[in-house]
């Protein structure tokens, strides 16, 4: 790469570094600038006063003198910060490429010619970084060569007025002329000092590429380029080409044409990645890390209309209307249903709606999203992601919109818990991605997968102790109700499930069943008599028990005996624990006495038939009494 050194009003801006020099590293957040301003003003000129490289990359652009498509070039500033500028065309027939390119700046760069003044591009591109919420900037009034002292005033007024109802309304107003170098220094100053002011972007360690460009390069492949946000992409990371989830890995990373191992957010970054052909990803796809975002075509929002000084005309939006949506990279027809009792909305009113976009999208809380009209093809609006991922909404539902009302303006962890609080319980990892929070905190409680309000929490103990004690009252003589059964009745899955069994201490777990600490079995008189005469007569028959059925005893008794440990089930027979133990010591005695024995010789040992040896030697060998190889029975590894 050559070196070349800037001069700005006889300042010598540091020369470009050699790439070599600069290979390897990781590039720290930084912020992107983006021009905008009515065609013909300026931006490009500028852009390549200021860096020395020519936005205007096709021959078109050149020939018409006027950008189509996005630009890019790259600044040091004095303070040793370096940004990233976005070159964005003016003319009204390429909006929708400019506001590929807003969508991922965080500082403007907005440019009126002072010859001409506001013009209609003017209005929309500032209506546009309203709706984006861009606050940092810096207005440039270009060609101040080509007016007088009186001119230059006039325009400056005009332009701070119609600043004053946007996002830009504290910006400062630099005049300058690409042409004779005056006011550049002045405006390099200014851009460093907003730079300095305006917050890192933040990493919260989900980052998202939105593409806005994608080419091959002979013998590297395909590249994609774009604003990283969100977090951090390195050399080597597989990464996902949504909404299609096509995976690719990324074989070198570039900014500012300066080689990389990492890229924080805030850069502008090209991805060279293996695996993926040059048709595989198109602007308006995103480049994001796997298993951490959702595709959605439907998503909750508050939406805004512009008043009629911002825009130079009224507007009315109705759920009639063709709309277009521009978020990120991205261009998309959608349809919005208005959510409040407003039928319509008019400029500078605002509500909350539910939008259905014709194409998949990668969206967070939070998001910025512009909406222009297709038929007059009018920058009316934008708004604001509330939920990404939401359940279908109806238009009567009063609670839904007093939900959406309560997320407008909510910090993510109040977010989450507004999520919480309303569903009850929901999906933790759905949780976090609908509120872009990680915070659990606040009135919930973590059970399993789910993050439960402690409302919720409240009904579901209650349940489980409802549902013991209608069991426990309709089977007296059993010991708990079965686990699933429980489980099956309060909905929650496995995990979840034994979560919230570990927070209840009035409910005892016995083996597979279930009840309240407060219960125990306590049999009548009649039950225990009945209960003593079936020991009895199971236990005089020795090792050959009766059938439960020639017994006719209640079977809630029999699994009362059962679980109390007074009968051992042994196939389809039951045993005192008298006999059962007594069976255990006759045959492993004979074992170490005499070697190992077979079947029939356990049931002559015993005095039985082969109906109750079978199942006595599969009960021992179960139990660890013996251990079968063959025909043969063996000493156990438990006595």
């Amino acid at each position: 790469m050559s070196r070349i050194a800037f001069v700005l009003i006889g300042r010598s801006y540091p020369p470009r570094r050699e790439l070599a020099a600069t290979t390897g590293f990781m590039l720290r957040r930084m912020h992107v600038i983006g021009t905008a301003g009515h065609v013909d003003h300026g931006k490009s000129t500028l852009v390549e006063r200021l860096t020395g490289i020519d936005p205007d990359r096709f021959e078109e652009e050149k020939r018409r003198g006027l950008t189509i498509d996005l630009g890019f070039a790259w600044l040091p500033l004095p303070s040793g910060n370096e940004v990233g500028l976005i070159d964005v065309p003016g003319h009204e027939r390429f909006i929708k490429n400019m506001l590929a390119g807003a969508g991922g700046i965080s500082i403007c760069m907005f440019v009126v010619a002072a010859n001409e003044g506001w013009m209609p591009q003017s209005a929309e591109h500032l209506a546009i970084l309203d709706a984006l919420r861009v606050r940092s900037g810096v207005v440039v009034l270009t060609k101040s060569d080509q007016v007088d002292e009186a001119t230059l005033e006039r325009t400056r007024t005009d332009v701070n007025k119609r600043l004053g109802v946007s996002s830009l309304r504290d910006a400062p107003v630099i005049a300058c002329s690409a042409t004779t170098g005056e006011g550049l220094e002045a405006l390099v100053g200014a851009l460093d000092d907003v730079v300095s002011r305006t917050p890192a972007p933040p990493d919260t360690g989900r980052p998202r590429l939105w593409v806005d460009r994608v080419f091959t390069i002979a013998g590297a492949g395909t590249v994609v380029t774009g604003s990283l946000m969100g977090g951090t992409l390195s050399v080597g990371m597989e990464v996902e080409i949504a909404p299609e989830g096509r995976k690719a890995r990324i074989r070198a990373l570039q900014s500012h044409k300066k080689t990389l191992t990492s890229a924080a957010p805030g850069n502008r970054v090209a991805l060279n990645l293996a695996g993926l052909e040059r048709a595989g990803a198109q602007r308006g796809d995103a480049i994001v890390s796997p298993g951490g975002w959702r595709s959605t075509r439907r998503f909750d929002a508050h939406v805004e209309v512009f008043e009629e000084r911002l825009i130079g005309e009224a507007h009315e939006l109705t759920a009639r209307g063709a709309h277009l949506l521009y978020v990120g990279s991205a261009e998309t027809p959608v349809r919005i249903s208005l959510l409040g009792v407003e039928q319509s909305l008019r400029g500078g009113q605002s509500t909350v709606a539910q939008l259905y976009a014709r194409d998949p999208l990668v969206l967070q809380r939070g998001d910025r999203f512009v909406l222009r009209d297709a038929g007059r093809m009018l920058t009316f609006g934008g708004g604001v992601v509330l939920d990404p991922v939401p359940p279908q909404a109806r238009r009567s539902d009063t609670d839904y919109a007093a939900r959406l009302r309560a997320l407008t303006g909510a910090t993510p962890a109040e977010a989450l818990d507004i999520l919480v609080r309303s569903e009850g319980r929901i999906d933790r990892n759905e949780a976090l991605l609908r509120s872009g929070s990680d915070q659990e905190e606040g009135a919930m409680v973590r059970i399993g997968g789910y993050l439960v309000s402690k409302d919720h929490v409240n009904q579901l103990t209650l349940q489980v102790q409802k549902s013991l004690a209608e069991h426990h009252d309709g089977f007296p003589l059993e010991p708990g109700m079965g686990r699933e059964q429980l489980r099956a009745e309060v909905a929650l899955e496995g995990d979840s499930f034994d979560a919230l069994l570990d927070l209840l201490d009035d409910v005892v777990a016995e083996g597979s069943r279930l009840r309240l600490s407060s219960f125990a079995v306590a049999l009548s008189p009649e039950q225990t008599r009945e209960r003593d005469r079936v020991l009895q007569a199971i236990g005089k028959a020795g090792f050959s028990p009766p059938t439960e059925k020639s017994l006719g005893a209640d079977p809630a008794l029999i699994r009362t005996l059962v679980s109390s440990g007074d009968l051992v089930p042994v196939g389809g027979f039951f045993f005192t624990r008298r006999s059962a133990e007594q069976a255990r010591q006759v045959v492993r005695a004979h074992i170490s006495s005499g070697g190992p024995i077979t079947v029939a010789q356990i049931r002559d040992v015993l005095g039985t038939s082969r109906r109750y040896a079978v199942p006595l030697c599969e009960w021992l060998d179960a139990t660890g009494a013996t251990r079968r190889q063959g025909d043969l029975r063996m000493l156990g590894p438990r006595p």
